[in-house]
């Protein structure tokens, strides 16, 4: 094999693995958001008292996740639906929980035009 068919094989072998490695950020960023939307519904509608008494002990033993970490997916899906025409669900799975968590935090606060400008401005890449 030439140096140069060699050189071209793995061109295609690197875009390939390139895509897929792509592919997997982009599942990783939807999961991310089905997983707090999928809470706030929880908790919103009570789904976890025909087990338990609360969203707290549900989070804890059902799902084995810190019921803090809970309640700031949940957040966190509020705040991307609350501010959804500058924040999509695609770009706040590329942030994650703790760049979203302090967003919520530290933006929630402020008036929406402001939030706005901030969050339009904001490169998940």
């Amino acid at each position: 094999m030439t140096k140069d068919l060699r050189t071209e094989i793995d061109k295609v072998r690197c875009q390939r693995w390139t895509n897929r490695a792509n592919n997997a950020k982009n599942d990783i960023a939807r999961a991310f958001f089905e997983f707090a939307f999928t809470l706030k519904q929880i908790k919103d509608n009570g789904y976890y008292d025909y087990k338990y008494d609360n969203f707290k002990d549900y989070s804890e033993f059902e799902l084995q996740l810190d019921w803090r970490t809970a309640y700031d997916y949940v957040k966190i899906a509020d705040f991307v639906i609350d501010n959804h025409n500058y924040l999509t669900t695609e770009k706040a799975g590329l942030l994650g929980h703790k760049k979203l968590k302090l967003l919520a935090q530290k933006l929630s606060k402020l008036e929406k035009q402001h939030r706005s400008a901030i969050l339009s401005s904001i490169d998940a890449h």
